[in-house]
């Protein structure tokens, strides 16, 4: 552990690119994440979860998110992953994050299965793939 962040601090020093993805929960209300039941004529009731990120791509390269997942929910489910385009606005699953460049993720899941309490905040981790396989963690909490 001591190496890796020595590695780190001698790469900052030089100028070097982490060569990482970073995320957060998008605090904009803009860009305001829910979670609710989605349409209920529907015969199996599911689970409706958006999602907005602020992505930092601390690369020199462009690089796209492949798959979205969340730790202890069920794996059958659906997820539209759109990157929102700087210039147009809109979001896109081909739109890649840009290098040295914050941006805009949009993640929607559809999950089979009942909707947890809207009292009790929404608290789960989040598994992102990027088209590298590097995999970068982030933890959601909703109210």
């Amino acid at each position: 552990m001591l190496g890796k962040a020595w590695d780190w601090l001698t790469a900052r020093l030089r100028g070097q690119p982490q060569g990482r993805l970073r995320f957060l929960v998008h605090r904009d209300p803009a860009y305001q994440s829910f979670w609710r039941p989605s349409d209920s004529s529907q015969p199996t009731p599911r689970m409706e979860i958006q999602i907005y990120l602020e992505a930092s791509n601390l690369t020199n390269a462009p690089r796209r998110i492949t798959a979205a997942e969340f730790v202890g929910m069920p794996a059958n489910a659906d997820v539209l992953v759109g990157v929102r385009d700087p210039n147009t606005g809109k979001f896109a699953a081909q739109n890649p994050l840009p290098p040295r460049r914050i941006s805009v993720v949009s993640l929607r899941f559809l999950i089979d299965g009942q909707s947890r309490s809207a009292d009790q905040p929404f608290n789960v981790i989040l598994w992102l793939t990027d088209d590298v396989g590097e995999r970068h963690s982030v933890k959601v909490i909703m109210h």
